[in-house]
């Protein structure tokens, strides 16, 4: 008897660790991303515009930030810079967003993705790279 035990735990153990992943879209469903994106220096300031395309319960998004090491000229790590959270009226809109890139001698680089209300996540975009211009400086 106590040999069938054993045998049972062991099965409910096998049969309950399967591979755990993340959640995937429903077929037919899309998942959330970002369409049109666009980007602009203004100043002390990088000007995002796009469209956000997903599921009618809402799609957001999240910016992330790393600064371009000064000395060794490499990325620091992301750093979550913003995040929008998910509403259906921001689905097939555009929108813009600016950001303050605070200082004229770090370089910064910006990646976004789209994210819907069910918690799937886009893909990033491809790293933006963006400086600072002073706009008072006379340039030659």
């Amino acid at each position: 008897m106590r040999h069938k035990l054993c045998w049972m735990v062991i099965a409910v153990v096998l049969v309950s660790c399967g591979h755990k992943s993340a959640p995937t879209p429903e077929m037919g469903e899309q998942p959330p991303r970002l369409e049109n994106l666009h980007y602009e220096l203004t100043g002390p300031a990088l000007k995002l515009e796009f469209v956000l395309r997903g599921d009618s319960a809402g799609v957001g998004y999240q910016i992330d930030r790393a600064e371009i090491d000064p000395i060794c000229k490499c990325p620091t790590m992301w750093q979550r810079y913003f995040e929008q959270p998910p509403y259906p009226s921001q689905v097939g809109e555009r929108q813009t967003r600016l950001l303050n890139l605070r200082t004229l001698d770090r370089t910064y680089l910006f990646r976004i993705r789209a994210f819907d209300a069910h918690g799937r996540l886009g893909a990033w975009s491809k790293p933006i790279r963006a400086q600072a211009v002073d706009l008072l400086k006379e340039h030659p």
